[in-house]
């Protein structure tokens, strides 16, 4: 029964063309989840849905101009709410709701194509949202189902009646899968010649707004613990050598600490310094909504900012900031040093005590810095401090009181920010000028693509302490992995590695890249032309032409070798030796004893060529039995002639 339904719509020309219209827009729906709000997605699945039924039923009670005039008030409703501030909104729900009206209409070829167009726009919408591979997954199916839609559009327009053969059904498909194929390949060309901009020229579409991941501008007790439960990428790093051990990435610095948390209240910036550090890498930042650019500790340049337009300067404390916030995938290329560069800094602000810390903290940092000579001693102290009797733990106890009093003096468990806060108070406690920094500590090297990943899994703060005329890094926290890590599996290396690829050789394929790839195109050209490399380049364009002939000659020989219709008449005019057309071909045996054999072969030629009725295969076989016949008969006639 269901068979039967199926070949039922195949072989109906309206039908079939309405299964490939309908596809097509639901990709193109799908397509703004995430950009359109969730109430307008289901409307538009709703009227879908409807009008699938009312296309079953062949009716459609809504008038027509009811649907436009609520048409047009939804234009307008929406174009109300357009602002430079809030463009993808209001249009990615205008064109669902427009999108639905269709579905409600009467399917006329001018509907269809209607339909398609809208759906093409919600496509071209999502492109400002999604570049991932889940967006190329989209582009790849709506591009074939599109022009599918197109030829069985087409031929519905020009066919005589709501009937088709299943033959032609799977025909046009196929003609549809190759021009599908055919504008990928001569897209290719256009994709790398085209001229680039490392921004987008009109930013009108940034996401301003989201959740912020990683390190933010304070950290409070117990946040970093919560965020390294989270496994989602921060960035991707490439160039650096596999044998790195623990990376810290800087972010932020911190300077203030008040009633639990660090906050930044340093102010300035600087320019960024010429030249290079001791290493360079390039990184591939997500969105995270903030202005911080990671780099690792210790950043000193930072170049080649790729898919934002932004000035970069250099933050207190020797971090990068970017003069918007980061709501796109970024790219740049930064360079570190081994030491801490020197970038003339007012130690003032971190010697700053609050004047409310608690009793116990301070008789603890006057206990250990209790005849300690030099700053580097009181740093020892506090470093072996912690490493006696203190665990990691993500969740504290129940306390009364100052929580960090209580980490120090009665429960010794905490993490990394408990760790450093208390680090850093203690310091400058006891007259250290000290300073808390965030970011992320660690790196997973993935194999599959030669390069690092770090998750928000790996948020840390550590202390830097300034002994003897430098900024010395000081991580007392206990070593310790977050459970997210551990679910990292091979497979998720490979998927990331094939999403990287995207990013790096789509995505961003930059200006500059690019023009890279041109002179490496020019070069080779220069290098084939040189009469001592002709032989080589001979050579290759031998094998190539063979592989091409190995791979079209099988195409070519099933082509000629398969008993159809097509090729029966072809052997019937070898035999005849005549080029004519059917009907001339008729005309000319008119009359003469082989005519009912060439009309068999003819009419059958013409019913698989131009009618909607289906050849059957023992049709075909007679067909080719007919021509064996006729063959005889003209080779008797031939030797039977004077």
């Amino acid at each position: 029964m269901r068979s039967s339904t199926l070949k039922r719509l195949l072989e109906s020309s309206r039908a079939s063309t309405l299964i490939w219209v309908y596809l097509s827009a639901i990709v193109g729906v799908l397509s703004l989840v995430g950009m359109a709000e969730l109430p307008y997605i289901l409307v538009c699945l709703f009227f879908l849905f409807a009008g699938l039924f009312m296309d079953y039923k062949q009716t459609y009670p809504i008038r027509p101009l009811f649907l436009n005039i609520f048409g047009v008030a939804m234009v307008l409703y929406f174009g109300s709410q357009l602002s430079l501030e809030n463009l993808v909104g209001p249009l990615s729900n205008l064109l669902l709701i427009l999108l639905g009206i269709k579905f409600l209409e009467e399917k006329k070829p001018r509907d269809m194509y209607q339909i398609l167009l809208l759906s093409l726009l919600c496509i071209s919408l999502a492109t400002l949202h999604n570049l991932s591979l889940s967006f190329l997954l989209f582009l790849l199916v709506f591009s074939f189902l599109s022009i599918t839609s197109l030829v069985f559009i087409n031929s519905y327009r020009q066919s005589q009646r709501d009937y088709q053969r299943m033959e032609v059904f799977f025909y046009y498909s196929k003609v549809s899968l190759v021009l599908f194929i055919s504008v990928f390949l001569f897209a290719i060309p256009f994709f790398v010649g085209l001229p680039r901009s490392q921004f987008p020229i009109l930013d009108l579409f940034g996401r301003d707004e989201g959740l912020k991941t990683g390190i933010a501008r304070e950290v409070s007790l117990g946040k970093v613990g919560e965020i390294q439960q989270d496994n989602t990428l921060a960035f991707r790093v490439y160039g650096l050598s596999q044998e790195l051990k623990d990376p810290y990435w800087r972010v932020q610095v911190f300077d203030t600490y008040q009633k639990g948390r660090w906050v930044n209240n340093l102010k300035g910036s600087q320019p960024l310094p010429k030249g290079t550090g001791d290493v360079q890498y390039t990184v591939v930042l997500e969105p995270h909504y903030d202005d911080y650019l990671p780099a690792l500790d210790y950043p000193y340049s930072l170049n080649s900012l790729e898919g934002i337009k932004a000035q970069v300067f250099v933050a207190p404390g020797g971090v990068f900031r970017a003069s918007t916030s980061i709501n796109r995938p970024v790219r740049y290329t930064a360079s570190s040093v081994f030491e801490p560069p020197n970038w003339d800094e007012d130690l003032e602000p971190y010697l700053e005590v609050p004047k409310d810390v608690p009793k116990g903290i301070r008789n603890l940092a006057q206990e250990l810095s209790r005849n300690a000579k030099t700053d580097e001693e009181k740093l020892k102290r506090i470093i072996a401090h912690f490493s006696k009797g203190y665990t990691y733990s993500l969740k504290l106890e129940k306390f009364e009181g100052d929580p960090l009093e209580y980490f120090l003096l009665v429960s010794k468990k905490g993490n990394c920010e408990y760790y450093a806060s208390a680090t850093a108070l203690l310091l400058r406690l006891m007259g250290v000028p000290a300073r808390v920094v965030g970011g992320f500590k660690g790196a997973i090297w993935n194999n599959y693509g030669n390069y690092y990943i770090v998750t928000n899994s790996m948020a840390h703060v550590w202390v830097e302490a300034y002994i003897n005329g430098k900024w010395v890094r000081v991580d007392t926290t206990p070593p310790y992995q977050s459970p997210a890590l551990r679910r990292i599996s091979t497979f998720s290396l490979i998927m990331d590695s094939i999403v990287s690829f995207w990013y790096s050789n789509v995505v961003g394929f930059s200006a500059e890249k690019q023009i890279n790839l041109f002179k490496a195109f020019g070069k080779g050209l220069r290098w084939s032309v040189k009469k001592k490399n002709l032989a080589v380049v001979l050579k290759y364009l031998s094998l190539c032409v063979l592989g091409l002939a190995l791979f079209y000659l099988p195409l070519y020989l099933y082509r000629r070798l398969k008993k159809d219709p097509e090729n029966l008449f072809r052997r019937l005019q070898e035999i005849l030796n005549s080029k004519d057309s059917p009907e001339r071909l008729l005309e000319k045996f008119k009359g003469k004893e082989q005519y009912r054999y060439v009309e068999y072969i003819v009419r059958l030629y013409q019913r698989y060529k131009y009618s909607n009725y289906r050849v059957y295969p023992d049709e075909v076989k007679e067909g080719y039995r007919v021509l064996k016949t006729l063959k005889a008969m003209l080779n008797s006639s031939h030797r039977s002639s004077p």
